[in-house]
């Protein structure tokens, strides 16, 4: 009885830490230690979703944000070709936001990468806050979902470790989409 007891409380402990969100069009496993969801939504075709993990005695946070952007006239139906094409150039939009906020700005070229079975594109990147001085590094990807165009960043300190960095990292290439 006492064993079955315990392997009961393991299970509820294991569910409550690893809890998914659902974004409408998938879920993402929102890792260990990470907070939220904080929403913000400017428009009815817009919205943000941010998640954070605070590093151990310090105020900086890992940041896991999730945007999703449905246009009102919706998405034309792409060929695999053209939703790169597009995933690129809305990738670099959405990433000029985050370069205007930073100095000493560089990327990687951009890559092509399938999550769940859906092609994405993601850039990495580093750079100084124009806000704080202090030295960022991060990744954004881009999709074409379901008449959703999708983004995902991941963004971390240079000076703190990695390990809320690479657990978001890897909750985002294991997006599972509906």
């Amino acid at each position: 009885m006492m064993l079955r007891f315990m392997w009961c409380v393991a299970f509820l402990v294991f569910s409550l830490s690893a809890s998914a969100y659902d974004f409408g069009s998938g879920d993402i496993k929102v890792p260990e230690g990470f907070e939220g969801p904080v929403m913000k939504a400017p428009s009815e075709a817009f919205l943000a979703v941010g998640f954070t993990r605070r590093h151990d005695d310090s105020d900086k946070s890992t940041l896991l944000q999730l945007t999703l952007f449905t246009p009102p006239n919706g998405i034309p139906e792409l060929n695999q070709a053209r939703q790169i094409a597009f995933s690129k150039q809305y990738l670099m939009q959405f990433l000029e936001g985050v370069k205007r906020r930073r100095d000493n700005f560089s990327t990687s070229a951009i890559e092509t990468v399938s999550i769940d079975g859906i092609p994405a594109v993601r850039i990495r990147w580093t750079g100084r806050s124009t806000e704080n001085n202090v030295e960022l590094y991060g990744e954004m990807y881009c999709m074409i979902y379901q008449q959703q165009l999708l983004s995902f960043h991941v963004q971390d300190f240079t000076d703190l470790d990695a390990g809320g960095y690479e657990a978001a990292r890897s909750a985002v290439m294991a997006i599972a989409f509906d």
